[in-house]
């Protein structure tokens, strides 16, 4: 199938270069992989406004080489000579798996198939994170009387999505470094005689660990749902509300708008366990340039339950002082990872250029 599509994309990029006939400067692949999508984009060296991107389901294609290969055949713009994709899983050795897809990709096989001379994959929260620097002020939402001021202090990054993704902005001095974590897989740690019973529901569903992935995530909340809802009765116009569609965004809507009491406490202690887990992240990496909070269901949940999720966040006793300085902020730019994605991709560009000039002088 890949081989199939590999041959298309030559195939269509030679007809392309032969109807164009003219020299242009090569342009920078940049993308998101995440469980539920993925986002692509193609910039100029430049910058600006990309010049093609798209988002597709990522649950629909059985490779990302599926999705890229046409995606790149289809585009008027350059072909890439760099990418760097951020991919929701652990990058070890130049691979990566994505946690909640069956998908494995490697930089020197994804360089080969689609024709890219410089792969880089890094961890979806590394570009989530590098993009909270460089999204716009009116993207970020403060949770707190001041904003995040990551200049001269070390930032954490939280998103809780299809997974839960933690990543850290350590400050060297000059400039930020991004380090991954894959901290969501830590061990659930209940604080009250409610989320120890939570603890018990979920260990009888996930034996070999309860992880905090299993609580702040899409399914997560799908989880707390069925823990409140056990003894309840759910009327059928709720049943039919639940099968039609997204379940968990159902759910979401449901606890917001407090239309059914197991979901309202559903949405509740998911704020409340998000917060919480958002001030352990904090004290781990001393983070007081501020906490950034990412992904679709920061945006629609925790500014409508901002007092739970802070309340939560400071609740750490004899550093609850500490925490009270720390500025939080959701960011609610969707495009925040392929932000950071091209920063990267820039620089990676950048120090690329020398060895082209160099190898090009080669007799």
């Amino acid at each position: 199938m890949i081989d199939r599509l590999a041959a298309e994309a030559r195939r269509w990029q030679g007809a392309r270069v032969a109807r164009t006939n003219r020299s242009v400067a090569p342009s920078l692949l940049v993308g998101d992989i995440g469980g539920t999508n993925t986002r692509l984009a193609l910039y100029g060296g430049s910058g600006g406004r990309p010049l093609s991107e798209a988002v597709f389901r990522s649950r629909d294609h059985a490779s990302f080489e599926e999705i890229a290969l046409p995606f790149l055949v289809r585009s008027d713009a350059p072909h890439p000579a760099v990418a760097v994709l951020g991919v929701a899983g652990p990058v070890k050795d130049q691979v990566a798996t994505v946690t909640n897809l069956p998908w494995r990709l490697a930089e020197r096989e994804l360089s080969r198939r689609l024709k890219i001379a410089r792969v880089l994959l890094v961890n979806d929260l590394v570009v989530g994170a590098t993009g909270c620097l460089h999204v716009a002020r009116a993207s970020i939402e403060p949770l707190t009387e001041r904003r995040p001021r990551p200049k001269g202090n070390n930032v954490a990054v939280i998103a809780a999505g299809t997974g839960l993704g933690e990543a850290r902005l350590l400050w060297n001095g000059a400039r930020h470094v991004t380090l991954p974590t894959e901290g969501g897989h830590a061990d659930f740690a209940p604080r009250s005689a409610v989320e120890v019973e939570l603890w018990q529901f979920l260990a009888e569903r996930h034996p070999d660990h309860v992880s905090y992935e299993r609580v702040l995530s899409g399914d997560g909340l799908g989880a707390l749902f069925d823990f409140f809802a056990r003894a309840a009765r759910v009327p059928r116009a709720i049943e039919r509300r639940l099968a039609e569609g997204d379940r968990n965004a159902a759910i979401a809507e449901l606890g917001l708008a407090r239309a059914f009491r197991p979901a309202a406490r559903a949405v509740d202690l998911f704020v409340e366990i998000y917060g919480a887990e958002a001030g352990n992240l904090a004290l781990r990496e001393l983070a007081l340039g501020g906490v950034f909070v990412l992904g679709n269901i920061a945006r629609n949940l925790v500014p409508q339950r901002r007092e739970l999720f802070m309340k939560s966040f400071v609740k750490k006793g004899r550093l609850r002082p500490l925490l009270e300085e720390v500025p939080v902020a959701v960011v609610t730019d969707p495009l925040v990872g392929v932000r950071g994605a091209l920063a990267v991709a820039r620089e990676l560009a950048a120090a690329e250029q020398p060895r082209a000039r160099a190898a090009a002088r080669r007799p």
